[in-house]
């Protein structure tokens, strides 16, 4: 089985087509999906985290400003409004696939904007103030509905996939999931896939640069590699009776290097 895996987005509209188009899964003509998504013979799993942006440039780029600045309500109704227009596209396109073609995992900023409970999160020097009380506007109920769908995780072909890990309560966006920052299970020199019948993990939320880190002793791959610059990373699984193979397809690494003569 043929499974293409595209990281966090974190509102990157253009990177999730572009990946879309080098995987072949959509129709060069018309642009929907390709009859092998229709048909459910290649899988198409995103790891979550599609909305709020992870720098002030993507937020500029959504509210068409030069500065964002997310205290200021017309620079956040812009952002909330480019956002779920997003959504509303990604939903229209994958509406008439079946069910078992696509998987969109939710992430933690997803169940964020659908938890009118849960206070905004912070990324580096941005607030996410989007869809929160006192901020923002509520998100559309037919938007919060289909977010709400999104699994926290699936299994295909024995490939285990979530946002943040392998155990349940990685997964699970309480209180206790910032205060015990639970992405910390991929720093521990132990096999967290052992007792099930996975054969591989592949999860997002732990940026990376370069394209893959590995964890649980080289059993979870780590794919959240989308958010710097013009980089982007798609990983391609190709799972069969003697192992899954593993491709990573993008621009995995775009930096200049200081250097100096002597």
């Amino acid at each position: 089985m043929r499974i293409v895996v595209i990281g966090d987005l974190h509102a990157q509209e253009e990177k999730l087509w572009r990946m879309l188009d080098e995987a072949g899964l959509r129709d060069p003509d018309g642009g929907g999906p390709a009859a092998s998504l229709r048909d459910a013979s290649v899988r198409l799993v995103l790891l979550g985290d599609l909305i709020h942006g992870k720098r002030r440039d993507v937020y500029a780029e959504l509210a068409n400003v030069g500065t964002y600045d997310e205290f200021d309500p017309e620079h956040l109704r812009r952002v909330e409004k480019a956002q779920e227009a997003f959504l509303r596209r990604v939903r229209d396109w994958t509406a008439p696939l079946p069910e078992e073609a696509v998987t969109i995992l939710l992430g933690n900023h997803d169940h964020n904007a659908i938890d009118p409970g849960q206070g905004p999160l912070r990324s580096d020097d941005i607030t996410h103030l989007e869809w929160k009380p006192d901020y923002g506007t509520p998100l559309p109920d037919d938007l919060a509905d289909w977010i709400g769908t999104w699994p926290r995780e699936r299994v295909i072909d024995g490939v285990h996939f979530a946002h943040v890990g392998p155990r349940p309560e990685h997964n699970l966006y309480d209180t206790a999931f910032y205060l015990e920052n639970r992405r910390k299970w991929i720093y521990d020199d132990r096999d967290y896939l052992a007792g099930t019948d996975w054969r591989l993990g592949v999860y997002g939320h732990t940026p990376v640069r370069g394209g893959l880190n590995l964890a649980s002793k080289g059993r979870a791959l780590l794919l959240d590699a989308n958010g710097h610059a013009d980089e982007y990373v798609w990983g391609e699984l190709d799972t069969a009776s003697d192992g899954v193979r593993v491709r990573l397809r993008g621009l995995m690494f775009d930096e200049r290097l200081a250097t100096s003569r002597t």
